[in-house]
Formats: structure tokens, sequence, C-alpha cells
């Protein structure tokens, strides 16, 4: 459905500046406005979850070019749901008082990379729309 190809770019290239924002907020003031994003939890939480759902219907869902219909659209559904995992859990990191150790540790390792991570899932979702009919992309 050519519905869910557009929702899995939208969704990959906003949630990917969201993760981003502190980064590329401070080399162009376009991105600035992000940061707000990651500020109000409940728009951080509808946006993790919106792109952790639609990361799920793309493996079940192929875009309209693809001839296989699950490895042409693995790496965008991925990254859709690791973008929207990782939103969702620093929306609900910061709900949690009294964290265990090993949360924390594990807390600091992933949201150390989510510059990274943001970066790379806005590329891919960039990609994905220019190119709907390459195998893994």
């Amino acid at each position: 459905m050519v519905q869910i190809y557009l929702l899995s770019i939208v969704a990959n290239v906003i949630a990917g500046i969201t993760l981003a924002s502190g980064y590329l907020g401070n080399k162009l003031s376009f991105f600035s406005v992000f940061k707000g994003l990651r500020e109000n939890r409940v728009a951080e939480i509808t946006l993790g979850l919106s792109t952790a759902v639609i990361g799920v219907l793309k493996l079940i869902i192929r875009s309209p070019a693809e001839n296989i219909p699950v490895a042409g659209d693995l790496l965008p559904a991925l990254a859709g749901i690791a973008l929207g995992l990782i939103l969702l859990s620093e929306a609900f990191r910061s709900k949690v008082e009294a964290a265990s150790e090993p949360l924390e540790k594990a807390s600091r390792v992933v949201f150390s990379y989510r510059v990274p991570v943001g970066i790379a899932g806005m590329i891919i979702g960039i990609l994905h729309f220019f190119f709907s009919g390459v195998l893994f992309l």
C-alpha cells in the first residue's frame, strides 16, 4: 500500500530528526524546532508509538514497487521499530523515579547512540523515498 510506504518515510524522517535534534539544532537553526518534540512527553510517546507500529506494519505490507515482499522493506521497517522504541523508552525513562542499576546501565548505552541512530533513520527514510524498488532499502 502506498499509504504505509509514505507513512514509513515520514515517520522515519521525523523520528530521526527528533532523536538527533540536539546535535542537528546546534548545526542548523531549522532543526532546533524539533527539540520541542523531545521535551513534550505526549508528543514523544505519540511519535514513538506511531513510528514503531508503522515499522511493524512495514514488515507485513510491502511497498508498491517491491518484487520481494519482506526483504525490500526490511531496513526501513527495522529503522522504524528501533526509532520508535528509543523514543518510547526515552519518554518512559523520565517517568521512572528509582531505576535499577542494570536498567540504568542499558539506558545509558542506548541513549548514547541516539544521535547516530536518528541520523541513520533519517537517511534511511530519505533513501527509501528515492529508491523504493531497491532490495533492502
